[in-house]
């Protein structure tokens, strides 16, 4: 039978993979907005740099935009391809697109764009599916199993688990029902399950019910 996957860790994973893709979902979202509400600006360039040397080299033009964008005139740097280099040098000027009230948000003709981050929220993402796909497999082995022989009946009980100790090595053993076999069940507890020898007790609830039953841990 097959076992539902806990609310808990559901969320934890939503929770990484919205991490992991936050920064491609922020700069996509940010390009939009750039591409539907931005403002066509002719920027004065401060700077302009080539990098590396053979077969690829790269071309960074560095910009001002006018105090009504941005107040605090910081130089804005971007890599562009050689003819927007070779213009935005030779002009002194650059034609950018930007949101006005957000100097950052900022989009150039010619702009090189790179996909080493794509590539690694791919690769993460990949990761997460393995690693969840892992853990289903071997959900198991992966979290301990005690075993107990009952002394009474398994009876229905609220939602929750327990592993409670009465006396000595008799324990109170609340969880849901994960398996049921001839003579014995399986309490799923979240952190671990406890597989319980009924020993000739009666066993009415069913699978993926709340149980709690009494018995001896003996491994």
């Amino acid at each position: 039978m097959k076992r539902r996957p806990r609310p808990k860790a559901v969320l934890l994973v939503l929770l990484l993979v919205l991490l992991i893709n936050l920064p491609i979902a922020h700069s996509s979202w940010t390009r939009w907005r750039v591409e539907r509400s931005g403002t066509d600006v002719t920027a004065p360039v401060v700077g302009h740099d080539v990098l590396g040397s053979g077969d690829d080299p790269q071309y960074y033009v560095s910009f001002r935009f006018s105090r009504s964008i941005d107040p605090d005139q910081n130089a804005w740097a971007v890599e562009v391809d050689k003819a927007t280099y070779d213009d935005a040098v030779a002009d002194r000027t650059l034609a950018v697109r930007v949101l006005p009230d957000h100097p950052a948000a900022y989009a150039v003709d010619g702009q090189v764009t790179r996909s080493l981050g794509l590539v690694i929220t791919l690769f993460a993402d990949l990761a997460v599916v393995i690693l969840i796909a892992l853990a289903w497999r071997f959900r198991g082995k992966l979290r301990p199993q005690l075993r107990a022989v009952a002394i009474g009946d398994v009876e229905r009980c609220k939602p929750g688990s327990a592993l409670d100790r009465i006396e000595g090595d008799l324990y109170l053993i609340r969880g849901e029902v994960a398996r049921i076999e001839d003579g014995e069940i399986v309490l799923d507890l979240g952190d671990r399950s406890v597989a319980v020898v009924l020993d000739g007790h009666q066993n009415t609830i069913g699978y993926q019910q709340p149980a709690q039953v009494r018995g001896r841990l003996i491994g």
